[in-house]
């Protein structure tokens, strides 16, 4: 609460946080019985008005973005007596807490919560946010292992690197503003957290010590020396140029030094971290320090799981039913908007021979049409390709895709390759004509080299066409901890229009006859991560990860 007021038509429970930006609270929406975490913002801050009109317009962007790894922001109100921003609940506990708990988390799990809180940044980045004072109380575990950012701009401008002093880049130190670079060191030392125990740097003097010491890296493990040294890398033209890239050099030296199933590995053991933190009492309350870093947990210690996102509730905040059972002390929250995947129906008895499975036991075919279908019920997403290995394949690529009904897929994105595409280029795609910006102005590129063929390459292999051939051509399927895994031959992937002449292309340039592929879907169904590699896992290879989020309506047209 702030000075008492409280926001009205929400009844609250209990007390979940309290620091410089103010006090957090669970509470619940007294029409749809949803609940909500509402932190009210402390009298300082509302007194800022320069950090209120950021604040407003950052909350008006925010409440546009739906991405697994962002904790969804409702609405935010303004009143006589107070200011207060009402938030998704995350039914779970905040990194902090893991660490206090448990001490290092392992490599396994730090890259999956890096990984994690990497791809919230690339969503909000996208829209132009910046988080400001990524720490660990700001990063929530969720009983899958998941992890959400949260507390996005609740720091006053110049007052970040007090508000975070351990994971702040040396620029804010100097009185810089906060931009997607020191998102990206702040990212990192919370890794270098989870991998050792404690901060990168820790002191009396600790702008002096961002600034000057050395990093670091003989404490973590030798293949995941490279990342950290360029995360908190002094000069941020020396970092990642974008949480894209950050994640795309993460999955690449993940796979390198543990294979392809260190995601589902890294968040199996984030889950059992989490799961035993929440188990154990609560630390006691701090005081709230500005230097702390450590003032805001938007989750309870309750436990696992957490289902699928709400979208919005009712009067301001969207509608959704929360069901909950208590078993052993452990509260678990299971909530339906709509849009969640009905039960799969049993199959039909019948006295006609079934078609045999092929080898994992699943079957492709029912795979493929559950995700056709759930993409047309929402026909777009963001997302974020990498694609590295050997013969010229490296390419990146964020943005957004629009599926139409009886076309190519529409793309708008920012990419870039090697060679002579090596410098960032912002492109939309529409039908076969694509557009380059220029300035302020957008071209008709014209032939099929450079960019346009880099963004064909990547329409090609982000599609969900992409998705359902690998499936439709599978000799192999098996699923495990909600990851699909199998294999396709070549020779059937290259017969399919489309992405078929991307994997014909990957096999020329590696000389397989198959291509390996791991997916995830979301809980409506939908592609979330997709991974492919043509050649073995060390040596002579072509890798290609897409992360999805934010599915429904792009509407992409082409440029005037």
């Amino acid at each position: 609460m702030a000075d008492g007021w409280t926001v009205p038509g929400f009844t609250h429970e209990r007390e979940l946080g309290d620091g410089a930006a103010g006090r957090v609270v669970l509470a619940v929406d007294d029409m749809t019985s949803t609940k909500v975490a509402i932190r009210y913002l402390a009298g300082a801050l509302r007194a800022d008005e320069a950090f209120m009109a950021r604040f407003r317009a950052s909350s008006r962007t925010l409440s546009q973005l739906e991405d697994p790894n962002v904790a969804d922001l409702y609405d935010f109100i303004e009143a006589p007596d107070g200011a207060a921003v009402v938030m998704q609940y995350v039914d779970g506990v905040a990194l902090r807490r893991v660490l206090a708990a448990q001490g290092p988390t392992g490599p396994l799990a730090a890259l999956s919560m890096l990984g994690g809180t990497l791809l919230g940044l690339a969503a909000a980045h996208a829209l132009d946010v910046v988080h400001g004072a990524v720490r660990p109380s700001a990063i929530l575990i969720d009983g899958d292992g998941n992890a959400s950012l949260t507390d996005f701009g609740t720091a006053a401008s110049g007052t970040e690197a007090q508000l975070a002093p351990a994971y702040a880049a040396p620029e804010l130190w100097d009185g810089a503003p906060a931009t997607t670079a020191t998102d990206l060191y702040a990212a990192a030392a919370v890794f270098f957290e989870c991998l050792t125990g404690h901060p990168p740097f820790a002191g009396r003097n600790m702008a002096r010590l961002h600034r000057e010491a050395a990093i670091p890296v003989e404490e973590v493990p030798g293949p995941l020396r490279e990342l950290i040294g360029q995360g908190l890398a002094k000069d941020p033209e020396q970092r990642p140029k974008s949480a894209a890239d950050f994640l795309g050099a993460l999955e690449e030296a993940a796979v390198s030094a543990y294979g392809p199933s260190w995601e589902a590995q890294g968040r199996g053991r984030l889950t059992e971290l989490s799961v035993q933190a929440a188990q154990q009492p609560e630390p006691p309350k701090s005081k709230p320090s500005r230097s702390s870093g450590r003032h805001q947990v938007i989750a309870t210690g309750e436990g696992p799981p957490r289902a699928s996102r709400g979208r919005r509730l009712v009067g301001g905040v969207a509608a959704l039913a929360v069901v909950a059972a208590i078993a052993g002390g452990v509260v678990y929250l299971n909530s339906s908007d709509g849009d969640a995947t009905p039960p799969t129906p049993s199959p039909a008895q019948s006295s006609t021979p079934q078609p045999s499975l092929p080898p994992g036991g699943v079957a492709p075919a029912p795979l493929a049409a559950r995700i056709t279908q759930a993409t047309g019920q929402a026909p777009g997403a963001r997302f974020v390709y990498r694609r590295t290995g050997c013969c010229g394949a490296p390419a990146a690529a964020q943005g957004s895709f629009d599926l139409v009904q009886g076309a190519e897929p529409s793309y708008s994105m920012t990419m870039s390759g090697s060679g002579k595409v090596r410098k960032r280029a912002q492109a939309v795609v529409v039908g076969d004509r694509v557009f380059l910006r220029a300035g302020k102005k957008w071209r008709p590129a014209a032939g099929g080299r450079g960019y346009p063929a880099l963004a064909e390459q990547v329409r090609r292999g982000s599609s969900v066409s992409a998705v359902t051939t690998l499936l439709n051509a599978a000799a192999s399927l098996s699923e495990s901890g909600g990851i699909y895994r199998g294999e396709a031959p070549v020779a059937k992937l290259s017969q399919a229009p489309g992405p078929g002449a991307l994997y014909a292309e990957m096999a020329g340039a590696t000389g397989v006859q198959e291509i390996s592929f791991a997916l995830k879907l979301d809980g409506s169904g939908r592609p979330a991560k997709l991974w492919l590699r043509a050649g073995p896992a060390k040596g002579r290879n072509q890798i290609i990860t897409t992360s999805y989020s934010g599915w429904g309506r792009k509407a992409i047209k082409a440029p005037r």
